[in-house]
C-alpha cells in the first residue's frame, strides 16, 4: 500500500482512495486491487473471468490510473494480461472509464469498476476503440494461459492472487453481469434525448467511433462517440404539405398605441374650453366699456 505520509490526507481524493484501499486489502474470489507502493493514484487490479463464458478459468491483470479529481472524475483502466476482449496497454473505452466522464457517478467505487469489467468481458465489442473480437476457442486458450502470467511491476502471479472459487462466487459473477447491464442502460439513456449538436461522448458503455478513433489512439500512446441527432421529418417533393393560411396577429402594444388617447388629446380637451372662456371674458369686458362710453 502507498505511503500515507506522502499525501495530503485532507484531500477528498486521497481520503477516498485510502478508504477503498483498506476495504480491498484482502483478495476475494473474483477480484483484488491495491495501489502501488510509491503512487496512491496508480493501482493494479486482478479479476477473474466471467463464469459460464469463454473467459471462465482465466485470471486477468491490469492497471487503474486515477485523476486528482477522483471520485468526481472516473479513472482510466487498461489490461496487461492477454484476454481476447480488450487490447493490451490501451485505455479501455467504457462508460465507467475516463473516456465517458458524463456517465460516471461519484458514488461508484473501485469495486464497482472491477465488477463491471468482469461483466463486460463476454459482451460484444462492436468495433469500439480498443476492443477485440477473438473467437471463443482462442479466448479459452488465453484464459488457461493467463494463470501462469506474472506482472513485472508488482510481481503478482495470477494463479496465486485470488482466493479459490466458492458457492458465493456465482453470486458475485451474477452481480457483475447485472451491473454491466445496469451501467449499459445508464450510458445509453442520455443519448436518446441529446440533439445532434452534442458531442460524441453520449453513446453506450462500449463507445468510440471511426471519427474519434484517431484522437483517442494518440491519447493511448501517451498513457503506456458521435450520437445521432433527432432529425425532424420533412414532406417529400411528391407529397408537399398543404399551405396554411396564417391569420395576421397584432400585438396588444400595437393596438393600444393606436387607440389609446395620447397626452396631446387630453391637452386639447383642456386648452380649447379655456380659450373659449378667456375669449368670452375679454368680449364681455370690451362690450361693457363701449356701453359705458
Amino acid at each position: 500500500m502507498a505511503n500515507e505520509q506522502l499525501y495530503n490526507t485532507k484531500c477528498a481524493g486521497v481520503k477516498r482512495l485510502m478508504k477503498e484501499a483498506a476495504e480491498l486489502h484482502e483478495p476475494t474470489e473474483m477480484y483484488y486491487a491495491q495501489p502501488l507502493e510509491d503512487n496512491l493514484f496508480e493501482w493494479h487490479f486482478t479479476v477473474r473471468g466471467t463464469i459460464n463464458t469463454e473467459f471462465e478459468g482465466g485470471i486477468y491483470h491490469g492497471r487503474i490510473v486515477f485523476p486528482p479529481e477522483y471520485p468526481m472524475k472516473p479513472p482510466n483502466m487498461m489490461f496487461l494480461t492477454p484476454n481476447g476482449r480488450f487490447e493490451l496497454h490501451k485505455k479501455i473505452c467504457l462508460s465507467i472509464s475516463g473516456y465517458h466522464p458524463e456517465t460516471w457517478l461519484p458514488s461508484w467505487s473501485i469495486r464497482t469498476a472491477l465488477l463491471a469489467l468482469i461483466g463486460f468481458l463476454p459482451t460484444q465489442g462492436g468495433g469500439a476503440l480498443g476492443s477485440l473480437e477473438y473467437p471463443k476457442p482462442e479466448r479459452q486458450k488465453l484464459a488457461k494461459a493467463s494463470l501462469a502470467w506474472k506482472c513485472r511491476e508488482c510481481g503478482c502471479v495470477m494463479k496465486d492472487t485470488l482466493k479459490p472459487l466458492t458457492e458465493e462466487s456465482e453470486k458475485d459473477s451474477q452481480e457483475a453481469s447485472a451491473l454491466a447491464e445496469k451501467v449499459q442502460f445508464k450510458a445509453k439513456e442520455p443519448t436518446e434525448s441529446k440533439p445532434s449538436t452534442e458531442t460524441e461522448n453520449e453513446n453506450g458503455p462500449v463507445a468510440g467511433d471511426s471519427n474519434s478513433s484517431n484522437v483517442e489512439n494518440s491519447e493511448n500512446q501517451n498513457f503506456a462517440e458521435t450520437s445521432p441527432g433527432n432529425s425532424s421529418e420533412t414532406p417529400s417533393a411528391s407529397n408537399p404539405a398543404p399551405a396554411q393560411i396564417q391569420t395576421p396577429r397584432f400585438s396588444s402594444n400595437f393596438t393600444n398605441r393606436h387607440h389609446r388617447p395620447s397626452d396631446c388629446d387630453f391637452s386639447l380637451f383642456i386648452t380649447i374650453p379655456l380659450f373659449v372662456v378667456i375669449f368670452a371674458i375679454v368680449a364681455l369686458l370690451l362690450a361693457r366699456r363701449f356701453l359705458l362710453l
